[in-house]
């Protein structure tokens, strides 16, 4: 059964890389056809070439300033972590503290009921 659906799949994968490839084809056959159509496109590839190159001499100028800009956002990145890592200990600790003193005060209000219902039973005696 499993054979049966992976050759499936092949065969679908086959056929759609086909219609892919055939429609590719037609598209740029159509596109070359008109004179106009492939004054754009070598019109847009000329931009293309010369904003990479663009790019690439700014990268080159600039190599320096870019990696010491990395480098600075990357250590306040590390000190921003370090600052919230140390932050949620502390809130941990308070929470923690919080839910000490929040079971002590529960115990020493029910100790303190107790000794009131004490106190109200020896009154009626």
């Amino acid at each position: 059964m499993e054979t049966k659906q992976r050759y499936e799949k092949k065969s679908s994968c086959k056929t759609l890389c086909k219609g892919l490839l055939v429609g590719g084809t037609v598209a740029l056959a159509v596109i070359l056809s008109r004179k106009e159509w492939r004054t754009k496109i070598v019109q847009g590839a000329k931009e293309v070439k010369h904003s990479s190159a663009e790019a690439v001499s700014f990268l080159r100028e600039n190599r320096e300033e870019i990696i010491s800009s990395i480098r600075g956002a990357a250590q306040d990145v590390s000190t921003v972590i370090r600052e919230i890592t140390e932050d949620v200990k502390t809130i941990s600790e308070t929470a923690n503290h919080l839910k000490e003193s929040s079971e002590e005060i529960v115990k020493a209000t029910k100790e303190a009921a107790e000794q009131l219902k004490q106190m109200k039973i020896k009154e009626d005696e």
